[in-house]
């Protein structure tokens, strides 16, 4: 019988106030500063933006050495890069850029939603990229709701599948981080989904919406749990509709220089990075305007 996994600390996200937007930030943070492989985790939102408004405020910016993973609740998000490329997706949708050597990207509302306002909620989760595939080309994988699997492994459970492997069903994204598995678990109140981790594999586990026992403790929204390393078993028990982002990863254990936008290895290859968004080496962000 496969052993369960412990969980070490509940963990409430915290407000971040680098934007004038609330966000809420259950990784980093104080207690738990690293979560090897994954980097950051936001929670943006719900907001309701008014008609005529400005939009996001991530306009064109560099990244280099990991992968950004929008996921989007609510609402619309648009996405542009220094690459030429250009997609918007809505609720239920998956934007994955792979940053890898270098890209410069914008995310904002479309148009129609600055003009005619509404509501927005969404995650943005940074994955670590190991040193050996750093230095690849970027990519952009937009995907909709509808080319993500749907599984339902018991009465009012759905599992969607974004990357990796999951009860056999594999999700769409080439991720270049090793052996990962991202999914959102929806569970109806009373429902129960067990699954089964790797023990080498870490856990990442963050409650966005409703009230679940999980490992027979009960978790609030708006909580990342954090497990021990030994253990295959996690059980959830729902206590209400519940929204769960859940992913695993084996870890990379390589050392973490990140200053801002760059997650590399060394000070020298951050160096590296800021020099290369200097010089064009990214590539030039031409704004795209549709229609």
């Amino acid at each position: 019988m496969p052993a369960p996994r412990s969980i070490l600390a509940l963990l409430p996200a915290t407000p971040n106030h680098a934007q004038d937007l609330p966000i809420m930030q259950p990784l980093p943070s104080e207690r738990l500063p690293a979560l090897d492989p994954f980097l950051l985790l936001h929670h943006i939102g719900p907001v309701t933006f008014e008609p005529y408004n400005d939009g996001l405020p991530f306009g064109p910016h560099p990244h280099r050495g990991f992968e950004t993973v929008t996921l989007v609740l609510e609402g619309e998000v648009e996405h542009q890069d220094s690459r030429g490329n250009y997609g918007t997706v809505g609720a239920g949708g998956v934007q994955w850029m792979t940053a890898a050597r270098g890209i410069i990207h914008a995310e904002n509302l479309p148009a129609d939603l600055r003009r005619r306002g509404g509501r927005l909620e969404l995650l943005q989760l940074w994955l670590n990229l190991p040193a050996a595939r750093k230095m690849e080309q970027p990519a952009y994988h937009n995907l909709p709701a509808e080319r993500l699997p749907l599984l339902q492994p018991a009465e009012g459970v759905q599992l969607t599948v974004v990357a990796g492997e999951w009860s056999g069903v594999r999700g769409p994204v080439p991720s270049l981080l090793p052996g990962l598995r991202l999914a959102f678990l929806r569970l109806a109140p009373t429902a129960s989904y067990t699954t089964l981790i790797g023990p080498s594999e870490t856990v990442l586990c963050y409650v966005v919406r409703g009230e679940v026992v999980l490992q027979n403790q009960p978790v609030s929204a708006q909580t990342l749990v954090e497990f021990a390393a030994e253990g295959e078993e996690i059980t959830f028990c729902a206590s209400s509709d519940v929204v769960v982002l859940l992913a695993a990863a084996p870890p990379l254990r390589e050392p973490v220089v990140q200053q801002g936008p760059y997650v590399m290895n060394t000070t020298t290859q951050v160096m590296e990075a800021m020099r290369d968004y200097a010089l064009g080496r990214m590539g030039v962000f031409i704004p795209y305007y549709p229609g």
